[in-house]
C-alpha cells in the first residue's frame, strides 16, 4: 500500500465527518418530543431535503472508501486476525444503518417537495421514531469499528502509538441510545481525527515490513 493511498483514505475520512456536519445543524429525530413539535420539524422541505439527503450521500460514498482504505491498512499490518473483522463489520454496520436512518428521516420532506402535500406531516412521527432507533443500532457498529482499530493500531504501531488513544471517542457511540447525539458527534470527531492521522502520517514503510 502506498503512502498516496493512505493520504486519500485520510482524506475521504475528514471529508466523510465534514459532509455529515451540516446534517447535525439542520436538526436531529431525537428533538421533536410531541406531536406537534414533529409536525413543524420539516417545515423548510426543501433545504431539509439537501442537507439530510442529498449531501448525505456524499458522507456515505467518503465513508465507504475510508472504510475500504483503513481496513487494507489494518490487514497489511496484522493479516486476517478476528479484531480485523469486527473492524470491517463494524463499520459496514455503521455505514449501512446510517444510510438507512437518512432514507427514514428524509422521507417525509422528499414526499412533500416531491407531491406538494404537506399534510404527510401528520405521519412523520413513525418515521423520526424509526431514524432514533437505526442511528442507535448504526452506532453499534461505529463503537466496534473504533475500539478494534485502536487495538489493531496499539497491537501493530501501524499508525502512531498514541493514536490508539482515540479509542475514548467510541465510548459515547457504544452508549448512543442513552446519549443520543454526543454519540453522534463523538464518531463524528473519531473520522476526522483518524483522517488526519491517516493523511499527515502515512505508514507506508512500517505497513509493508509488518506485512512482508
Amino acid at each position: 500500500m502506498g503512502i498516496g493511498t493512505i493520504r486519500l483514505g485520510g482524506f475521504f475520512g475528514i471529508a466523510c465527518a465534514a459532509t455529515a456536519v451540516p446534517a447535525y445543524v439542520v436538526g436531529s429525530p431525537e428533538v421533536p418530543r410531541q406531536p406537534e413539535v414533529a409536525a413543524t420539524y420539516f417545515d423548510r422541505a426543501d433545504s431539509y431535503l439537501f442537507s439530510n439527503g442529498t449531501l448525505p450521500l456524499l458522507h456515505l460514498l467518503f465513508g465507504l472508501l475510508f472504510l475500504a482504505v483503513l481496513i487494507s491498512m489494518l490487514r497489511t499490518a496484522s493479516g486476517p486476525t478476528g479484531a480485523l473483522y469486527v473492524a470491517l463489520f463494524g463499520g459496514a454496520l455503521f455505514l449501512t444503518l446510517t444510510g438507512a436512518g437518512l432514507a427514514a428521516e428524509v422521507a417525509v420532506p422528499a414526499a412533500i417537495v416531491r407531491f406538494g402535500d404537506l399534510t404527510v406531516t401528520e405521519f412523520s412521527q413513525p418515521f423520526l421514531s424509526l431514524a432514533v432507533w437505526l442511528y442507535h443500532y448504526s452506532h453499534v457498529g461505529s463503537a466496534a469499528l473504533v475500539f478494534a482499530t485502536a487495538y489493531l493500531v496499539w497491537r501493530t504501531a501501524v499508525l502512531p502509538k498514541w493514536s490508539a488513544g482515540l479509542a475514548v471517542l467510541g465510548v459515547l457511540p457504544a452508549l448512543h441510545t442513552w446519549v443520543g447525539l454526543p454519540g453522534a458527534y463523538s464518531m463524528v470527531a473519531w473520522l476526522a481525527l483518524t483522517g488526519v492521522v491517516m493523511l499527515a502520517i502515512p505508514p507506508v514503510v512500517r505497513v509493508e515490513s509488518v506485512g512482508a
